[in-house]
């Protein structure tokens, strides 16, 4: 497969943060959403997590599984670099996300007759939290595009594996450069925004890495 610039790179297994996995694990075996929420934040603000015990990756982010429980349950650490970007997506039925350290730029869609339509921007800061819950046995809930403020650390647990996200759109630099992780698709017609100093071109519906 043709690498790209920006791709992401998921690491399996964080091994400094046992007492995190010891409970994810009791919270998987028989999840519900608002307890993993609850309990997650009053966890991480009593031990947060460090940024600097995530790999950085110049110009895009990483991607720790923290832990991933038989049926689907995963919690994910992503650490942003600053200006960072993700493709736009759409997630499993339940996703929560945390900010350890950092700000992130959360741009939300809504499907139309015509297509997607960015209706909204949420700013997530350090402690700042969401949580969605949406359709089972989907892939295209919560579709949003995340962008990187400035170096950030987030935690995001999710209902399923979260490259099973489906793909709406791709970035690319003004060279042409590739800034996500999967290869382009025929165009579907979305209304889209200006992205800051990049080319959105739009792929079909596609379930890759984001």
């Amino acid at each position: 497969m043709k690498k790209y610039p920006g791709v992401p790179i998921t690491y399996q297994n964080h091994p400094h943060e046992r007492k995190l996995q010891r409970l994810l694990f009791e919270l998987f075996l028989l999840p519900q959403p608002e307890k993993i929420v609850t309990t997650t934040i009053a966890f991480l603000q009593e031990y947060p997590l460090p940024l600097d015990d995530f790999p950085r990756l110049e110009g895009t982010y990483s991607r720790t599984i923290v832990h991933r429980n038989e049926n689907g349950f995963e919690a994910m650490a992503a650490r942003w670099s600053k200006g960072a970007i993700s493709s736009i997506h759409g997630h499993p039925s339940f996703i929560f996300y945390y900010v350890l350290d950092g700000r992130l730029k959360i741009d939300n869609y809504r499907r139309s007759d015509a297509g997607l339509i960015m209706d909204s921007t949420t700013y997530l800061e350090k402690n700042d939290h969401f949580f969605s819950i949406g359709e089972p046995g989907r892939f295209d809930n919560n579709i949003h595009q995340v962008q990187a403020d400035e170096e950030t650390l987030s935690l995001h647990i999710s209902s399923d594996d979260a490259t099973k996200g489906e793909v709406f759109g791709r970035i690319t630099n003004q060279a042409g450069e590739d800034r996500n992780s999967h290869e382009a698709g025929p165009a579907v017609p979305l209304w889209l925004p200006a992205v800051r100093g990049y080319t959105l071109e739009l792929l079909s519906v596609e379930r890759r890495v984001f």
